[in-house]
């Protein structure tokens, strides 16, 4: 989401997400939450989506998450770490 958009949304609290935006959001919460379940905290995980990952070309997993084959990317690199699959 772009910085206008983000200060738009702001502006506007009492203006429900459009589809798009509520998918997004709700993919999210899904991999913050599968996050949190492989490092224990969800201060580890947002941690984790802020830094580059190997198993994703040193990218940072939040940068992949504006696409749907990024989000695919990331859930499959936390289902490796989850199993201790690292490469």
């Amino acid at each position: 989401m772009s910085q206008r958009t983000l200060q738009r949304r702001r502006e506007e609290l009492h203006r429900p997400l459009n589809t798009e935006q509520s998918g997004r959001a709700w993919k999210f919460a899904e991999v913050l939450a599968k996050a949190t379940a492989v490092f224990g905290s969800q201060e580890e995980a947002e941690q984790w989506l802020q830094r580059p990952a190997m198993g994703l070309n040193q990218r940072k997993p939040l940068d992949l998450l504006s696409t749907a084959a990024g989000v695919e990317a990331v859930e499959e690199h936390l289902g490796r770490l989850e199993y201790g699959v690292y490469a």
